[in-house]
């Protein structure tokens, strides 16, 4: 039969799998849906000439993501059919129609490019030259270029901007605008008559201004820089293989903590037989091991161990402080004769048998009251129920069964930052181009799963001294008789007087159900005998005792409520300057 501390572990790799799956997924519909449906870079020049016409050069790397598109529109403020210089694209259907766009009133004209037979999905590379009269003022000196418009539904990962003209630009202004604000971003002059603007990461709606004064004319007409090569057209099967290396890397994250935590956490025992190391205290040789050795030495006990408390026994099986732990060390003050456990009017209640009570849990869960009802939220008694836990956990720190048992405090750490790892890797993941190994997925995700099983497994890190290993394989003894328990069993316990403290116990391990089994067959339940009766009516009432001390201790939940939002689209820009506008796709 396996140990209490062999089935933990294995329950314990379930909900670390569960979040494996959780991580393979996230990277994979990550990986799925990115780009959902984005620009991954605009690249634009606009060449100013002699004459009030400027010729604009726009590359837009188009990502449709897995949406079935059959192309992009663009939408240019002020430009005429007869403007347009060319439109091609080396992967997409590139053939184009003219129709009144958007803002159709102040003649603004919305090119349609693909084919509405044929759809595309993934990266296509869209190339656009045409003519305005509108970016710059020659009479006046004056540059004003949207170079790009407000009116992209999408966002741009990168924007290359580029100015070239005859004349030197002077008083430069670079602005990133948007519907509701604007911020500066900078602009390199390369050379006299040459600007450069990068600009990473705009946000849908978000377009860029640049303006400037027109000053003498210079000798040589610079350069532009040329547009970065096109993305890999189309879209693959890639998200399903980063979900699965996810999931591979989550568990062995898991797997190397599992294993480094079980290293670091064995117990010390003394060296010899079964016998020597569950009641050997004395001098001998101190050696390390896992609870899965020390199993070996576990046989079949009928009593408890002497010596600790049923939720002393408890704490030390499971290494941290649970409410099973809390409710046995009730059952106990009550077969102590402190506190009595009875019915009053159909519902349970709690009698304090002390008239004057020292100051700890139960002064405070009574708070100068002679009973506390049962099974109904009861401020005084969840404060004192949080007092009882925090004396357990310094009796589990302090008792010299443990050399470190600070476990808790561990996972606590673990939970918060395995998360931060997680959103932050989305991120992170979401901007980064989509590789099947690549280094920060796989990093990232092992880092999660080694920080799970610490939130899950931290409990390993908790050692036993020499007693405390030797009052483990005793207790470990005594649960397997109370799992394995009868009828006869729950008879011989109360004729020997011993059927509360064992009850306590069976809460305290975990096997209330096993031995709550065998009290229900005993032929003795309904027993005129008043001793007897009296222990069976205990153990009845600790039985539901898990129950009331959890609606003691929560409130019920009150209903909210709460204002609902609302949401709506609009249009809108900025006056002035020429070019701008936007697109989107078909």
């Amino acid at each position: 039969m396996a140990t209490y501390t062999e089935k933990r572990r294995k329950n314990s790799w379930y909900p670390i799998l569960g979040f494996a799956i959780f991580a393979g997924l996230g990277a994979g519909l990550i990986a799925f849906a990115k780009p959902i449906e984005k620009i991954d870079n605009y690249w634009t020049v606009a060449e100013i000439s002699n004459e009030e016409s400027t010729v604009v050069r726009e590359v837009i790397d188009y990502d449709f993501g897995n949406e079935s598109r059959r192309g992009i529109y663009r939408d240019v403020p002020g430009l005429l059919e007869e403007e347009i210089i060319s439109i091609e694209s080396p992967s997409a259907p590139s053939m184009w129609t003219i129709y009144c766009g958007f803002n159709c009133d102040n003649g603004e004209l919305r090119i349609r490019i693909g084919n509405p037979n044929i759809t595309i999905t993934g990266n296509h590379r869209y190339e656009l030259s045409y003519s305005l009269d509108t970016i710059s003022d020659l009479q006046n000196s004056l540059l004003n270029w949207n170079a790009i418009g407000t009116g992209w539904n999408r966002s741009i990962d990168t924007a290359q901007i580029q100015v070239i003209s005859p004349f030197e630009i002077e008083n430069l202004k670079c602005q990133i605008v948007s519907l509701f604000d604007q911020e500066s971003c900078e602009i390199v002059q390369m050379a006299p008559g040459h600007l450069f603007v990068q600009i990473d990461g705009l946000r849908p709606s978000q377009g860029v201004n640049i303006q400037g004064e027109l000053g003498q004319n210079i000798e040589n007409l610079p350069k532009f820089i040329q547009s970065p090569n096109a993305p890999k057209a189309g879209r693959d099967l890639t998200f399903i293989f980063i979900g699965l290396i996810a999931i591979a890397a989550t568990l062995s994250g898991g797997g190397i903590s599992v294993w480094a935590l079980r290293l670091l956490g064995r117990d010390k025992v003394r060296a010899g037989s079964a016998v020597e190391s569950a009641f050997n205290e004395g001098e001998g040789n101190i050696s390390r091991a896992d609870t899965g050795k020390l199993s070996e030495l576990v046989t079949l006990s009928f009593s408890p161990p002497e010596g600790i408390t049923a939720h002393q026994g408890g704490i030390l099986l499971e290494e941290s402080v649970k409410e099973d732990h809390k409710t046995a060390w009730l059952l106990e003050r009550a077969i102590s004769g402190e506190i009595e456990l009875a019915e009053d009017n159909g519902n349970r209640v709690l009698i304090d048998k002390f008239s004057q009570r020292s100051s700890g849990p139960l002064d405070t869960i009574f708070d100068g009251r002679e009973e506390v009802e049962l099974g109904k939220y009861d401020k005084a008694f969840t404060s004192g129920w949080g007092k009882l836990e925090n004396d357990l956990n310094v009796w589990m720190w302090e008792s010299n069964l443990w050399s470190f048992s600070r476990t808790k405090a561990i996972s606590w750490i673990a939970i918060p930052t395995a998360f931060a790892v997680f959103i932050w890797a989305g991120f992170t993941t979401h901007n980064a181009p989509i590789r099947v190994f690549d280094p920060w997925t796989i990093i990232s995700t092992v880092i999660f799963g080694s920080l799970i099983a610490v939130c899950y497994r931290a409990w390993e890190l908790a050692v036993r001294t020499p007693k405390g290993t030797g009052l483990w394989i005793q207790i470990e003894g005594f649960r397997k008789f109370l799992s394995q328990s009868e009828a006869k069993h729950v008879e011989s316990a109360a004729e020997n007087g011993l059927l509360r403290e064992y009850t306590a116990w069976a809460v305290s391990l975990g096997e209330v159900d096993a031995w709550k089994r065998a009290f229900q067959q005993s032929s003795h339940l309904n027993s005129d005998e008043d001793l007897i009766s009296d222990d069976y009516w205990f153990a009845t009432y600790a039985f539901n005792s898990s129950y009331d001390v959890r609606t003691t201790q929560y409130s019920p939940s009150s209903s909210s409520s709460y204002d609902s939002g609302w949401s709506g689209d609009f249009g809108g820009g900025f006056d002035g300057g020429g070019g701008g506008g936007g697109g989107g796709s078909w």
